[in-house]
Formats: C-alpha cells, structure tokens, sequence
C-alpha cells in the first residue's frame, strides 16, 4: 500500500510540474518537511548566504525568463529576511513565488518563539497573501498563483505554512476553484484602438515588462512590423528589440535620449503596452490621448484604459488591417539632432564615467549585466545599447542597495552561457557579500566590479547639493582582495585602464568568478 502524500511534497511536485527548475533557499526548522520533499525532487535547490539574497536572485531568474523565481526560508527571521527583495518585485511587477514556513498552528498568535504574523507583513507588497491550513486550500492557491500567471497578472506572491500543516496527507480530492481575472479582448476595442492609430500623426509606443512576462515578445514584434510605430521603452523593457534598431528610440522617461524626449514630446498618440506608466516613464509625455493597455492599475492621465492581457490584444490587433505610421513623422524623428557625447572631466584617479564606458566596450549579446543602487546605474544607463531583453537588470522601482551579487547568481542560472557582469559599489557590495560563496561554490562566471570611491557615494552628493557638510558617507573599506580570495575567487585591483581592460579579457575568456576592485574618483553623476 502505498503511502499518501504529504503537503510539502504534494506542493513541491505542483511547482515541478508547472516547469519551475530551480528554488533559491535558505533551510530551517520548520520547512523541514518541504526540504526533505526537495531533496527528492527534479527542482534544484540553491543554497544562498541570506533570504534576502534568495528573493534578488529569484527576481533576475524571473526577469530573464519571464518564469515565476521561487525562494524559500523558514519561519520568523527566514521569512522577515525575504521582505526587502520582495518589496523590490513588487515595484516592479516581477513574478516570484515566496514560500515560508511557519509555527505549528495550535501556537499560532500566542506569542510563541518566532511567531508573528507573517501574512500581514507580506500583504501590501504581495499580489496575494496565502495562509494555507488545509491540502484543499494548498491546492486552490497554486493552481491561483499560476492562472495570474497566464492572464498577465504579474508580482509577488506568498505562500505560508506552519510545521504541523506540511506534514498532512494530502489525499482528497476537491474541487477546484477557478478565478476569472481578465476577460479575452473585445471586438469593438480592437476597433477603436486601430481608429485611434489611423487618425494620429505622430504615434509612439511605450512597451513594459509585462510583454515578457506575458510571453507576448513574437506578438509585439509582429505589430511593430506591420505598423512601423515607434518604439520607446520602460528601464525594465529595454532591449525586447535591438537598441541598435532605427525603430527603437530607447528608454522613455529618465535618463532618456534627446531623440526620445522630443519625440515623446511631439507625439499625438501613446499606445502604453504593459507598463503601469511610472513618474519617471511619464517625465516628457506632453499629450493626454494614451491609450493604456495593462491588466493592473489605470494610469490617471490615460484617456483610454483596457484591461487585457497584452498577448491576446496583440494577437487580435495582429490578425486585422493595421494602419500604416505616417512617413512624415518617421523622416520629423530622423531629422532631430543628437545630442553631444558626454566629456567625462579629468580626475586624478580613474574617472567612473570612463570605467564604464571601457566595461561596457566589453559587453556583448552574450552579456548580462546587473546593476546595483549608488551612482554606476546612471552611467551604465547612459553609456549602453541593449541587444536583448532584460540584459540590463536593476529594481528601478524600489532601488535597494545589495541586489547585484545575488541578482548575478539568479541570472547566471537563467542564462547558462552568458557573461554575467554585476556592477557595484563599495557601499552596495557589502550589503550582500556573502553571497561570494554561492557564486565560488558554483564556479558561476560573474565577474564583480566594484566601483569604489571610498564613500557612500550619492548620498554624499545629496548633502553636497543641500549644502550640508559632509556626515556619515566616508567608507573605511575591508581588503575586497582578500575577501574574494578567501572565497576562493580570483580578484585584482585596478588602478588603470590599460590594466582593467587586460585583466578584463582574460577574465572573459576563463568563463570563472573574478572580482574587480576598481578605485576611482569621487565625482557628481548627472542627476
């Protein structure tokens, strides 16, 4: 007779069966049960140095594949470790899983060790918040969690489960409870979305991250093909075509092109596909005729709003008689000037703006890079074209500070034949550098710049603008060398170009873990 099977396991085999291939986790007491499940199971578990650690590289697996990430941690401390990276997804739309386990549920809200309650810390930034407490319950939130999924919906969601409840036999069968969250696309709204291109001059269109997560990039394509629309992106969309095709005027809003602003500027149209229109994205939108299509918020300005997943409009829109852009408009962006390139000033150590660019020289489509918070997203922004989506990966929404290591391990599971560059601080890096051990441990090739100026860098460029002395932004650093080499990662120090890029090359072509402590200038970054 065989035996039943428990609720870990019966949890761990729905996750394999729904194509999740690796979990980034961290064990404990009471997730011993879904541990043992693990163990027994295809899914690979990663071992990572902190929860926190494990949510950021859950978030750049999801990023690249489009895919839920999963992570799990124990309860208690475990759990509340997970809150900083899971606060950054859900700024950002990111699908990931969270699991945790809990007290045993006879002790539950009695203040026992580690008890609290976990499910309203993780509510305001979860999609959802699941306390399962029956294999019904268990079963109806998967199967939930996945259908969000496949409708568009995207974020993080939590699931929670106490001790004893893991170890229950899950042996009945229920019904299952199925939710209808977006409706398929309407004909009447395919028409007056294709009347609205036809009556514009001068459309642009600003795609988001949900056309990866919805697996809708081949749709997107094929309607930027037909309609020779323009296309301007979010951060988190840069790259879903070349930045080096003419059609693609890069990343909209902040840190945006000349070419873009005054585009965005002139336009009489906006189709927002999939992106929830952020302040930043809106920065130089000068029209109010936005067409928002998104399965989430409404954007207050937006004139028109649909609510559908954006792979089945697309799908729809694709299958009629789409207009044409206007040539005119296309020959009006072509004509407008370029800016200058930037003149980085000289400095008596390397300057950062410079180091960059040279970093970036060594990039190519067989690189991902991963930013951290500070002053180098601002250059890298500046300074880089995308061949692919999600090559460039930073949690713009929420910005913490230590999400490039363990953001590296992630990508570098998701693109196993990638370069994985992350790019650092000597603030940022020390929030998360235990995580050196999981990518020595896997001999991962994530190459670490650390772009260290001694200082909390922007932080002291805050107080220079306001005209405060300078408190609490000095940086009394560790050796980085001996700390990468005591993890069994090879590691220089730079101090010129000439070194960096030989360095650089043969660190390249080794495909193995090597640390860059690179020293430079303390500038202003162009804000």
């Amino acid at each position: 007779m065989t035996q039943d099977k428990n609720i870990a396991e019966h949890l761990i085999e729905t996750l394999e069966k729904n194509g999740v291939k690796y979990i980034f986790g961290y064990p404990g007491e009471q997730v011993l049960a879904i541990y043992e499940a693990l163990r027994k199971s295809k899914i690979q578990h990663i071992l990572m140095r902190h929860e926190q650690a494990a949510v950021h590289a859950a978030d750049a697996y999801a990023r690249i594949t489009g895919e839920y990430g999963v992570c799990l941690a124990t309860a208690g401390p475990g759990a509340m470790n997970l809150t900083m990276g899971t606060a950054a997804a859900y700024k950002d739309n990111v699908p990931i899983i969270l699991i945790s386990g809990d007290v045993d549920s006879n002790v539950k809200g009695q203040d026992t060790f580690q008890d609290i309650d976990l499910n309203s810390v993780f509510k305001p930034i979860t999609i959802k918040s699941y306390k399962v407490n029956t294999p019904e319950k268990l079963q109806n939130n998967i199967n939930e969690i996945f259908k969000y999924k496949k409708d568009g919906i995207t974020g993080p969601f939590y699931i929670n489960m106490s001790k004893d409840i893991q170890y229950k036999p899950h042996n009945t069968h229920h019904k299952i409870i199925e939710h209808e969250n977006i409706k398929l696309p309407k004909q009447n709204d395919i028409d007056d979305i294709i009347k609205s291109i036809e009556e514009s001059e001068r459309p642009i269109i600003i795609a988001g991250s949900g056309i990866i997560y919805a697996d809708a990039i081949k749709e997107f394509e094929e309607f930027i093909k037909k309609t020779k629309i323009p296309v301007t992106t979010s951060y988190h969309a840069r790259g879903i075509i070349s930045e080096k095709d003419p059609q693609n005027l890069g990343l909209q809003g902040n840190r945006s092109t000349q070419k873009n602003r005054k585009t965005t500027e002139n336009a009489d149209l906006i189709l927002a596909f999939a992106t929830k229109l952020s302040e930043r994205t809106m920065k130089n939108v000068k029209t109010d005729n936005i067409i928002q299509i998104n399965t989430k918020e409404e954007h207050k300005k937006c004139d028109k709003f649909y609510k559908y997943n954006i792979k089945d409009i697309l799908t729809k829109l694709n299958e009629q008689q789409l207009p044409k852009v206007n040539p005119k408009w296309i020959e009006e962006i072509e004509n407008i000037k370029t800016e200058k390139p930037r003149k980085p000033e000289d400095t008596q150590k390397l300057n950062p703006e410079v180091v960059i660019q040279e970093i970036l020289k060594k990039a190519d489509e067989n690189t991902t890079i991963i930013l951290d918070a500070g002053t180098t997203p601002t250059y890298l922004t500046l300074h880089s074209k995308l061949d692919k989506h999600s090559q460039m990966i930073f949690p713009g929404g929420f910005g913490p500070m230590g999400y490039s290591l363990p953001a590296s391990i992630g990508a570098a599971f998701a693109r196993d034949n990638d370069i994985i560059f992350a790019t650092t601080g000597d603030g940022s890096v020390q929030m998360t550098i235990e995580e050196l051990a999981v990518i020595s441990r896997y001999q991962l090739p994530v190459i670490i710049f650390i772009i260290n100026n001694e200082s909390l860098g922007i932080i002291k460029q805050w107080q220079d603008m306001a005209d405060n002395p300078n408190y609490e932004v000095s940086l009394d650093n560790p050796d980085f060398i001996k700390i990468a080499e005591a993890y069994n990662i090879k590691a220089d120090n730079i101090t010129s170009l000439d070194e960096l890029n030989t360095k650089l090359d043969q660190a390249i072509s080794e495909k193995k873990p090597h640390l860059f402590n690179i020293e430079v200038e303390n500038i202003h970054i162009p804000l």
